[in-house]
Formats: structure tokens, sequence, C-alpha cells
């Protein structure tokens, strides 16, 4: 007999999302979660830090929230796990240097193998990933990593990997720079994972590995969905980041590995766009595993609105301010429009999450002498508004999975001049314009079309609405989330590990034992 849908439990993870940011992934857990009020969801967002404030009302069908910070902890454990100080103290005082060497020491080893792609085993990584949750079930984090067993195996075995190449071996700053990575970013394998029907990543990143981990526990099933991929858009940072090319390397071995393990470990992998399928499959991915689901938005919210808006010609665009979404070029196309329209107006609705990168696009706007040409019109609480303050819509972004900002655009009956990145191109083509990233000439021509011929931009726009119509609401994407999830749910549960497969656990231990411990520790303590 089929189980009771109305039962199944979902445990959400993200990184940097919901529902403590804004953004685009963000939209889409609020609209899903809210959409499938028959089902409880748990959260376990991954944050920077865990002063974060809640940016969003949580649905009634929201049960828990386990937050999970990386940063601005000294004691990660007290912000992970809801337990006493006292057990956090005791689980120091038990975690021995002779516990470190015999226990985690193997553990520690065969994950550097892993990283450094000495080996390529994910079944075996992914054990070893167990291993490593169990062992901090019980013993302490801070201690172990600060442990100079860890550095001293950390640094035998790089300079013995670097040995066998004609590389140079990373210096002395490169290893603990690399030690730190490990340390924060492996925090997400610190709370215990909770029995849920199914684990469901938002990203291909460590907010994927509580995932693993529940499948091998609980024989959850693992929903992998994509929006960008992840390890590219990390491949983007990290170039454009400063940091000694070691450091870099380490840094995305590491991103690699953990992108790989999901892949692996998935069940299900549902990108947001085809485009990102090329991308999974060359990371691991089996074809099979693939299936798209779109995002959707609100048509009802999102449509063509009578607002207070300017009589120039005016083109918007809704993007945080970061060098992913290029406003640089959005300023220059505004620069060649407004030579040929000088009275056009270029309006940008969007945070200002980098301020050095908001002082370079200040200081080009001055450049170029087109103060009075463009706007920062700061955030926006009602995008559909902003849409419709405009004739054309832009978006110059680098890199995207499937931007909701095109959809919504769409569905105001606004033609969309977007660069084709992501999945931009499988909504947009034939209803808009889309523009190789960077070529500001490109995009200067088509909004100068647009702007010069009204009717047919008009008669774009509802074409345009009519598509998002038939494929694009937030109704078809919840009715393929819930079938996705209920044939998850139907399927016996995956292969987990023997009810009786425990690390040695604090409950586990003999009297005899514990006391054993507790005395190693004071002794090497006194010495």
């Amino acid at each position: 007999m089929d189980k009771d849908v109305g039962k199944i439990r979902i445990v959400l993870t993200g990184e940097g999302t919901y529902p403590y940011e804004v953004g685009g992934v963000s939209v889409w857990a609020h609209l899903l979660i809210q959409n499938l009020a028959e089902i409880d969801f748990v959260l376990m967002p991954i944050m920077m830090h865990p002063y974060v404030k809640l940016k969003y009302d949580l649905p009634d069908n929201i049960v828990d929230v386990i937050k999970v910070p990386l940063w601005g902890t000294e004691e990660p454990t007290e912000f992970v796990r809801s337990i006493p100080f006292s057990s956090i103290l005791y689980s120091k005082l038990r975690t021995s240097e002779r516990t470190i060497k015999e226990k985690f020491i193997p553990i520690f080893d065969n994950l550097i193998d892993h990283i450094y792609s000495v080996k390529v085993d994910m079944e075996e990584l992914g054990q070893t990933l167990l291993d490593f949750y169990w062992f901090f079930q019980s013993y302490d984090y801070h201690t172990t990593f600060r442990s100079k067993l860890v550095w001293d195996t950390f640094k035998t075995k790089v300079f013995q990997i670097y040995e066998k190449s004609e590389e140079e071996v990373p210096s002395v700053y490169d290893m603990v720079e690399a030690l730190r990575y490990m340390f924060r970013f492996f925090i997400t394998l610190l709370p215990p994972v909770p029995y849920a029907d199914i684990y469901h990543s938002s990203a291909a990143a460590f907010c994927g590995l509580p995932c693993v981990i529940a499948k091998k526990i609980h024989g959850s099933r693992f929903l992998l969905t994509e929006h960008g991929i992840y390890i590219r858009e990390q491949m983007l940072q990290a170039s454009r980041t400063q940091m000694p090319l070691r450091t870099k390397e380490f840094l995305m071995d590491l991103i690699t590995m953990v992108a790989r393990l999901n892949y692996y470990h998935a069940d299900i992998i549902a990108p947001v766009c085809n485009y990102n399928k090329r991308w999974e499959m060359s990371w691991g991915a089996a074809e099979g595993q693939i299936h798209t689901i779109y995002n959707g938005i609100d048509t009802e919210r999102f449509k063509r609105l009578e607002v207070a808006r300017s009589v120039r010609p005016t083109v918007v665009m809704v993007a945080r301010i970061d060098p992913l979404k290029d406003i640089e070029t959005f300023i220059h196309t505004c620069a060649l429009v407004a030579k040929a329209i000088p009275d056009a107006l270029f309006k940008l609705y969007g945070p200002k999450i980098d301020p050095e990168y908001y002082e370079r696009c200040e200081k080009l706007v001055a450049t170029l002498g087109v103060e009075r040409n463009f706007i920062f019109a700061g955030m926006t609480s009602n995008p559909a508004e902003a849409y419709n303050e405009g004739d054309v819509v832009m978006l110059t972004s680098i890199s995207e999975a499937f931007p909701f900002v095109v959809i919504e655009a769409m569905a105001c009956e606004k033609v969309m001049v977007s660069s084709d990145v992501g999945g931009t191109k499988e909504v947009l083509e034939g209803f808009g314009y889309v523009v190789k990233p960077k070529d500001y000439e490109e995009f200067a021509q088509k909004v100068l079309l647009l702007l010069s011929d009204k009717t047919m931009a008009e008669e774009m726009g509802v074409a345009a609405r009519e598509h998002i119509l038939n494929g694009f609401r937030i109704e078809d994407m919840v009715f393929n989330y819930r079938n996705m999830y209920e044939g998850l749910y139907q399927q016996p549960p995956t292969t987990k590990i023997s009810d009786s497969y425990l690390y040695p656990h604090e409950d586990n231990l003999s009297d005899e034992e514990i006391k054993e411990e507790l005395d190693e520790f004071f002794r090497v303590k006194d010495e």
C-alpha cells in the first residue's frame, strides 16, 4: 500500500541563503515551502555567522531550523547543537592526544588523499565523512583541529604529495590557510542529522554534506537542486580573489571534491535549467539522474501595472551590486544609448553587496559623464513596480543559472535584453534578446531598437507574458516538485549502515574507559 504523502518530512539545506538572506534561491525556497503546506520542512541553513537576522516570516510547516554558522565562532559546537555547556566541556576533556591519534588521524589522512585526488573513490569518501561525523558527535572539534598531531599529519602528507610532482611545495602560510578552510567548512558535519524521508540540498556544495550523512544513517533520499553551478561560481570567484596560488589550488580541490561527492550520492539532480546539465555531467553526474524543474513565479503579482514613472525613455535593471552582475556593462550601455537618446534614463535597483565595487561603478558613471542618465535607485521591496517603470528591462550578469528577474520582467510584459548566461536563452529566445556577456555595444543596439519602436516592444511584451503563463508559474514549479517528492517518498529507503554501527560514543564507554581518557587529558595538560 502507498505511503501517506501527508507524512512527508523534508530537511532543506542551503548555503548563505533562505531564510537569512534575500535573492533568487531564497525566493525559490520560500515559494516552494509556502505552497507545499501538507509537507513538514526542517531548515538547515549554512550561515556566515550566528548573528544574522531572519529576512522572512517562516511558514507554519517549517517545524524546525538548525542553524550552522561557519564563521564568527570560537566554539562551533555551541551554535549547532542544543546541548548544555557541561557536555561541550566534557567532550573537550575526553579529546586526548591518544584519541586524536588513534581515532581521528586515520580519518583525516584519508580525507586529505581525496582532497588532493590521491584517491578518487566517492563511495570511500562518503564513508570517510561518515566516520568524521561520528567522531565529532563524541569528541571536541576545536581541540582536535588545533592539535599538533593534526598539523604534523597535514604537513607531512602535503610534502609527500608534492614530492611526487615538480611543482613548488606550498608554504607554511598556504598550509595554515588550507587547515583553516577545512576547520570552517567541515563545521557543516557537526550538527546531528535528524530523521527525514528526504534531504533536499539547494547546491552541490558543503550544504549537501548533511544529505550524504543522512542517506547513510537513515536511508533518506537525497534530492539536489542546482540553481547556479556551485563549482563554476567558485572558480569565477577564485579567479578574482587575491590569494597565493597554492592556497587557491587547495580551496578549488576541496570544492571540487565536495561537488563530485554531491553528484555521486544524489538520487535525483534537479537543475533549474537544461544549461546546467553539461556542467553536472562533466563533474560526474549521470545523465539519468538529471531532471530539470524550471523556477516559477506568481503571475498575479508580476503583471502589467500602472505605476508612477518617468516620461523619459527608461531602462531598468534589478540586480545586486556585485561583480557577477557586471553593473559596469549596464553603465557602458547607458553611455552609448545616451549619445543617441540624450534624455534616456537607466535605473538600477539593488543592494550594495560589494562596497568597493559600488565605488568603482560610481566612478565609472562620473568618468563616462552619464550622471544625468544613470540612477542608483537602491533596494526595492516591489520588483514588479520597478519592472513596470521601464520601457525595457536589462540583465548584464556574467554568471546565472535561471534568473527570476528574467521571467518576472517577462510576466510584466516587458522585453528583456539579457546576457547569454545559464538557462536564460531557454526561456527568453524568441521573446526578447540574448546578448554575449560584456558586449555593451550589442546591448545598446538592442535597447535602441526597442526604444525606437514601441509598438514592436509592446507586442513582444504581450507574447513574453503568454510564454511565462505556459510553464513558468508557481503552480507549475510546485506541481513538479510535489511529484518528485512523492516519487522519492514512495521508493524504499536507500542503503544505510547497520543499526549496530555506531562510532564510540560517550554513552557506550565504560566508566573505566572514561576515567582513562580523562587521566590522559590531565596528564598531557600537566606536562
